[in-house]
């Protein structure tokens, strides 16, 4: 089990490392007010949530199948589809957290350019 909680942590450790640096960065570069600010960091919070999620639920999976295969499999087709339905609501989740992310962006960007106008 040690080595599938590593593999699966592999897997989600960009994901995980990006958005915490995202959070990071809008917290010590940017001031409370700017805009596009909040928009950002609730995307990036978003996203760090549903990666964590994710990670969750893979671990969830994986206790399952490992259950599954000793107890003999009666109902493993069921619990393997609501872990796959959950991880894809998890990779939506992920995906409308970076449109949040790069709204952020975009009103940040104007108001920099409306500024310099």
């Amino acid at each position: 089990m040690p080595t599938q909680l590593l593999t699966m942590l592999a897997y989600q450790l960009p994901e995980l490392l990006a958005a915490s640096l995202v959070l990071a960065l809008l917290r010590i570069r940017t001031r409370t007010g700017a805009p596009g600010r909040r928009l950002a960091v609730a995307g990036a919070l978003v996203v760090l949530l549903a990666s964590l999620l994710r990670l969750l639920a893979s671990l969830g999976q994986g206790w399952v199948l490992a259950r599954g295969m000793a107890g003999g499999g009666e109902s493993l087709g069921t619990w393997l589809a609501l872990y796959s339905a959950a991880v894809m609501l998890f990779a939506l989740a992920s995906a409308v957290g970076l449109a949040l992310l790069g709204w952020g962006a975009l009103r940040a960007i104007s108001a920099a350019g409306a500024r310099a106008a």
